[in-house]
């Protein structure tokens, strides 16, 4: 295996890493309600975690090997337009994960403990509408690499 090729590996870990967590965050709130408030609380507030201790080394991964992809490359360059893509898409994940999802995940803890139904129903959406966004960007992401939009 070669540089390149292991540095490719590696983006794509990272991406998978982040599509998947991505997905899991998705699903597990309603299986987290129906356990109770104190099981949905505690996921809210595990997701939060997540943006520290899965999402931030998944979105370094993505950043350090893209950036080293497109170094060791003799075809592509920064100026390709899945470059920028893919660039765009870590600062955007950064801001929606670090400023939106964080803020709406705490809102949804702190309403699933005050008991609040509605308050909880209103931070749960504001995470899932935020949390589609990211992943919709990163789908079309993926798919500017594989087809390298722009080249």
């Amino acid at each position: 295996m070669n540089l390149a090729d292991f540095l490719l590996w590696l983006h794509i870990v990272g991406a998978g890493t982040w599509l998947g967590a991505n997905i899991v965050q998705a699903v597990v709130p309603p299986l987290a309600a129906a356990q109770g408030p104190i099981v949905a609380a505690g996921w809210f507030r595990i997701g939060r975690a997540l943006g520290i201790r899965l999402y931030m080394p998944a979105g370094i991964i993505v950043l350090l090997t893209g950036i080293g992809l497109v170094i060791d490359s003799e075809v592509y360059g920064f100026g390709e337009t899945f470059v920028g893509i893919g660039f765009a898409t870590v600062v955007i994940g950064i801001v929606l994960g670090s400023v939106f999802i964080d803020r709406a995940a705490a809102s949804a803890a702190d309403a699933v403990e005050s008991g609040d139904a509605g308050r909880t129903r209103q931070a749960a959406a504001r995470l899932g509408a935020w949390g589609t966004l990211d992943t919709l960007i990163l789908l079309f992401t993926i798919y500017a690499m594989v087809a390298r939009l722009g080249a």
